[in-house]
């Protein structure tokens, strides 16, 4: 699915899992004390339907034993269906793997490229912002516009320079 960075190349589809009957089940990982995350296909009432265990032993609800196919809608598996267990699982682990959980992830590559472009907008906005001052320093001063008939707005700014007009004392 991506290339190692973080950036999709694919896209195999939807998976949408169901058993024997025609129920529609929903992939959730179930952590666990140790490290061996079962994962667990629930229906809409959040009902366990089936398992995919670490333990053989211990599983009840086996894919194998409930008969769960997965079918994908959209992308590259557009229309394709497995009933094979091991598929199945496989398919299984990585929609409890890559579910979205509302947290950004990514690789070195995506948050360089994030960096150079806040700071590229940062960079950007900065150089609009002291043009903007440069270009309307009146305003910025709190001049008002209607004052250019009476008062040559700049006329003494340069400093040191000896073709800048003098004030009348």
């Amino acid at each position: 699915m991506d290339n190692g960075d973080g950036i999709t190349v694919g896209w195999l589809g939807n998976p949408i899992f169901r058993d024997k009957e025609g129920c529609e089940l929903f992939v959730h990982r179930m952590p666990t004390f140790f490290e061996t995350f079962s994962i667990v296909l629930v229906d809409g009432d959040g009902i366990v339907r089936a398992d995919v265990s670490f333990r053989r032993a211990e599983s009840k609800y086996s894919v194998e034993q409930v008969g769960v196919t997965v079918e994908f809608y959209g992308g590259e598996l557009n229309g394709v269906s497995y009933s094979d267990p091991a598929t199945v699982k496989i398919y299984a682990r990585h929609r409890a793997t890559l579910k979205f959980d509302g947290v950004f992830r990514s690789s070195p590559r995506g948050w360089f490229t994030f960096g150079h472009a806040s700071f590229a907008l940062l960079f950007f906005f900065g150089h609009i912002w002291h043009g903007a001052r440069t270009l309307f320093r009146d305003v910025f001063a709190g001049i008002d516009p209607d004052l250019d008939a009476q008062v040559e707005f700049g006329a003494f700014q340069k400093l040191g320079d000896p073709t800048t007009k003098r004030q009348a004392a």
